[in-house]
């Protein structure tokens, strides 16, 4: 199985939503969240290509031309500051829908935060851009403190749920991933 996975927003170019209180950034978070995501899926064998830039014409070609099976696009969410979830977002194809699915059912098991669910975004540029079944996960909101902290608490569980539900994706056998 090959899963591209995409580090929200930029380090260099685009930080993405910023945390008032602490000044975390939302780049800085899904970089290494991304790093974690991509450790625990090649500790199954899985190749995974994971890329972080503010181009996102060059992120979907990268994972297109890739031949990715799957695209995971990691990113946290910003509101008010008293919004509070996980969520995740999908466009498309019944694949994205049961990817969305088997990812948030694993956040959900880990983050004491509301369940947002699935939410059918199509106008979101990674989703449409893509060739194969794709979601945008937003872990918390980034600004609702929080949220951040149940995310703190919990960074390697997270990193672990998202790749448990990648590796759980029905598609996967087919996908060839090694065992």
């Amino acid at each position: 199985m090959k899963i591209c996975i995409n580090a929200g927003h930029d380090r260099k170019l685009d930080p993405g939503a910023i945390n008032r209180t602490d000044g975390t950034k939302e780049c800085d978070l899904a970089w290494d969240l991304g790093v974690r995501v991509k450790a625990y899926l090649e500790a199954l064998d899985a190749e995974v290509i994971l890329v972080q830039d503010d181009d996102l014409y060059f992120v979907c070609n990268t994972a297109n031309d890739s031949d990715a099976d799957l695209f995971v696009s990691l990113h946290f969410n910003a509101f008010n500051g008293r919004a509070s979830g996980v969520e995740t977002l999908i466009y498309g194809s019944s694949q994205s829908l049961i990817l969305g699915h088997c990812i948030q059912s694993n956040l959900r098991a880990v983050l004491d935060i509301p369940d947002r669910g699935i939410k059918e975004r199509p106008g979101l540029f990674v989703l449409r851009n893509t060739t194969m079944p794709a979601v945008i996960v937003e872990t918390c909101f980034l600004d609702n403190d929080y949220d951040l902290k149940a995310y703190r608490d919990n960074e390697d569980a997270v990193a672990r749920a998202i790749a448990t539900g990648i590796i759980q994706y029905p598609g996967r056998a087919a996908l060839h991933l090694a065992a």
